[in-house]
């Protein structure tokens, strides 16, 4: 592997330990009661992406409440 592959990889890594501590944070801020359009102007995403990210995170429990 490369010097360059190496680092873009790392990046990437890095990245997406970044949205996954977001994410959590978002999801943190919701159980809060903290308004979705609040959140997202703080994160600086779209209300909607945010609203995407929480359904996501409820489906995901969803999913692995049904599988037990």
């Amino acid at each position: 592997m490369t010097n360059h592959a190496r680092a873009l990889t790392a990046a990437a890594d890095r990245l997406e330990q970044a949205h996954a501590a977001r994410d959590a944070a978002i999801l943190d801020a919701h159980a809060a009661k903290m308004p979705q359009t609040a959140i997202a102007a703080a994160v600086r995403l779209s209300r909607m992406q945010v609203s995407r990210i929480i359904a996501a995170a409820s489906a995901a429990v969803d999913q692995e409440s049904r599988s037990e």
